[in-house]
This record gives structure tokens, C-alpha cells and sequence, in this order.
């Protein structure tokens, strides 16, 4: 129902089990048979994913939207702030059902892998004189929350997207992403001063790390201190794959991790919606700068 093979359905009957909770919205046809379908599933991090049908007619998208206009009202039932989903960027009608449902692309990601690097163990780089790498260490939290904030200005990484959840909401969905160890995020200090990070998570059972978020404060930009850092992030992994997402129009960043042997393997429109939460004090309201919120028009 949600597009793909069976197979594929059982694969995300199986995973949803194992979250939770989540919301299933259907539209029962005349037969009884259920010919519309949505899942809104809690992730971590106050953010809630949305599968619909994929339309194959004017109906479906039209039924499709209301569905996503339905589901986004009821995600703060999980206590989501936001409600996301992922598009392949040639399913125009399915990017117009969840436009006109509540939903604005943010961005193109791109889905970058690495193969294992078997056997290969380089020396690290010297480090320019100033920079010191190191892991994360768990009591500096409230630090870590700081230099974050500092790397969205200006990023050129969905822009915006950041300031539609507190930035704690964003660090609890990191560290929940596959298995967290301290050891594997590293911070790069300047001068000591925190300036940037690499958030690594390893997703087993396979020898697979995802780079979950890199990212230098202003301060550091434009001096090679990015790929020092993820060399350096990618050395401690080296026997494993690594995966990471990147909004294309980031090209700077794109250039770097495929010098470094990443390739696109695909895709995806981000599609995101601003939860509302009545009552709620100190949360995002409203789309940040950057992100349409016009009126979408028919594909």
C-alpha cells in the first residue's frame, strides 16, 4: 500500500513493532476494504515520521491530503514537534499530496555510502597548531547544546530546520540513532574553544556507522579544518561502512565527503510540518526562513 514490495512491507511491519507508539489513520471503502492508509511513528528527538498511500489518481491525492492534513493535527498526541517524511523527487503527485496536506520541502538530502576500508590505517594528519580533536565526553552536555547552536548559523544544510525544535530535542535524536558511544563523537577545539563535531553512530548488528551530524562553528569554516576532522572521525571507523545525508545545495560539504569516497545512492525530498502544541511554552512556532510556505500548486 505505501509503494515498494512485499517484502519490503514486512520489513516495516516488523520495525514499527518495535517502536512505538504510533497512529494509524485509514479510509474503509465500500466493501469495507481499506483503500487509503497513513502511519504517523514517534522517533526520537519530539519528531514523528509520516508514511501515506502513494497516489495513482487525482482521488488518491486529494484523499492522500487529508490524510496528512489529519495526521499532522493529531502528532502531538507523541508529543512530536514536527512531522517529516521522505520523497523520491520524481514522485511529483506524491510531492503535491503532502504539500497540499500541511507539509514544505526543506531540501533535497542526498544519501551518501562509504564501503569498508579494510586493512587501510593511515596515520593521522598533524593537526594545525591550536586544534586538538577529541571524543565527547558525557558531562559536558550543556556545552555540546552551545556549540551545536553555534554551527547552525548560517549552515547551509536545510536551513531553518534546526530552529523548529529546541536544540535538546535535536541532541536526544542523535544520540538515539542506532548506538551512541561517547567515544565515537568527536569534538574539535580551537584555541580551546569547542568549534566543531563529528556524531557517529554505529547501527548494528552489521560493521555500519552513520555520521549523523558534522559541523563546524563560523569560526572554523574556511581554514581545511572540516576534513581533518572527519578524517579523523573516519579513521576510528575504518573497518566499517559509513553512511551520512547531506542537503545537496550544501556544496561544500557534498565536494568533501566525495572526495573522500562517498557516493550517492539516492534521493529523498525532505518534507516537513510545525506540530502544533497548544499551550506549550518555550517551543518553535511557525516555518522558519528558508522554508515555503506559499501555497502549493498542483504537479
Amino acid at each position: 500500500m505505501f509503494g515498494g514490495s512485499v517484502e519490503r512491507a514486512r520489513r516495516f511491519a516488523t520495525a514499527s513493532r518495535a517502536r512505538s507508539p504510533e497512529i494509524l489513520l485509514a479510509v474503509e471503502g465500500p466493501h469495507g476494504n481499506y483503500t487509503h492508509a497513513a502511519i504517523l511513528s514517534k522517533y526520537p528527538g519530539r519528531t514523528a515520521m509520516l508514511l501515506v498511500t502513494s497516489p495513482r489518481t487525482e482521488f488518491d491525492r486529494a484523499v492522500g491530503a487529508d490524510l496528512v492534513s489529519l495526521a499532522v493535527g493529531r502528532a502531538c498526541e507523541l508529543d512530536a514537534l514536527i512531522v517529516q517524511s521522505l520523497v523520491e523527487p520524481l514522485r511529483t503527485h506524491e510531492l503535491s499530496m503532502f504539500e497540499n496536506g500541511g507539509l514544505r520541502p526543506i531540501g533535497t538530502l542526498a544519501y551518501f555510502e562509504r564501503p569498508r576500508q579494510r586493512g587501510l590505517r593511515l596515520p593521522d594528519p598533524p593537526l594545525p597548531h591550536g586544534v586538538t580533536i577529541r571524543p565527547y565526553r558525557p558531562a559536558e552536555r550543556a556545552g555540546l547544546l552551545r556549540l551545536l547552536e553555534e554551527t547552525y548559523e548560517d549552515s547551509l544544510d536545510c536551513p531553518g530546520l534546526s530552529r523548529m525544535r529546541p536544540t535538546q530535542d535535536i541532541l536526544d535524536g542523535h544520540m538515539h540513532t542506532g548506538r551512541f558511544e561517547a567515544d565515537d563523537w568527536l569534538v574539535m577545539e580551537v584555541d580551546g574553544v569547542p568549534s566543531g563535531v563529528a556524531l557517529m553512530s554505529e547501527l548494528p548488528p552489521e560493521p555500519r556507522f552513520d555520521l549523523v551530524y558534522f559541523g563546524l562553528a563560523k569560526r572554523a569554516r574556511g581554514r581545511s579544518l572540516g576534513s581533518l576532522l572527519l578524517d579523523r572521525s573516519l579513521a576510528r571507523v575504518a573497518d566499517a561502512s559509513v553512511s551520512l545525508a547531506c542537503d545537496r545545495a550544501n556544496v561544500p560539504a557534498m565536494r568533501l565527503y566525495q572526495s573522500r569516497g562517498f557516493e550517492v545512492k539516492l534521493l529523498r525530498v525532505a518534507m516537513v510540518a510545525q506540530v502544533a502544541v497548544p499551550g506549550a511554552a518555550g517551543v518553535p512556532t511557525g516555518y522558519p526562513p528558508g522554508v515555503d510556505t506559499g501555497a502549493s500548486s498542483a504537479r
